[in-house]
């Protein structure tokens, strides 16, 4: 199994990244050696285990072995804006405390990168442009943009 962490800044599109998902999924299995946590969202999809850490529960040094416990992480932004002190504070601590562990960063509520994304070049960066609106507090992202996503991950993590 591959674990693919999520995370990002309050408010940054975790979870519309997360509710997105392509169904049917399956029941998510906890990892070894991480301590019982409630996660806000996770689940298992064609065997990948996803959950989600808001970013300032991610910092938390409580949080550490969930962190570790990744094999990927993916970093959720509001692509609308440049990288805010919230989503830079989380990036230098997971490349601080998990050098190895690959990443990528998912622009949300964009279909393009700007050039305000360009200091993180070397990574992996992927848009989800906005799908439906289902009420002010909930949406879904575009189903072609995650597929794309999905996609990507699959590959890479076989």
């Amino acid at each position: 199994m591959t674990y693919i962490l999520v995370t990002g800044p309050m408010g940054a599109g975790k979870s519309t990244f997360m509710r997105s998902l392509p169904r049917p999924r399956g029941n998510f299995v906890v990892p070894d050696n991480v301590p019982d946590m409630m996660l806000d969202h996770s689940c298992e999809l064609n065997g990948m285990m996803f959950y989600e850490i808001d970013a300032p529960t991610a910092i938390g040094k409580i949080w550490i072995d969930w962190i570790k416990a990744s094999d990927m992480q993916i970093v959720v932004g509001d692509g609308r804006n440049k990288p805010d002190e919230n989503f830079v504070e989380l990036w230098n601590y997971l490349t601080e405390n998990t050098p190895d562990t690959d990443r990528a960063i998912i622009l949300n509520r964009t279909n393009g990168i700007s050039n305000e994304w360009s200091d993180y070049s070397n990574e992996r960066i992927m848009c989800v442009g906005i799908g439906e609106t289902i009420d002010e507090e909930t949406a879904i992202a575009s189903e072609t943009d995650i597929l794309a996503i999905t996609k990507y991950l699959s590959n890479k993590n076989g």
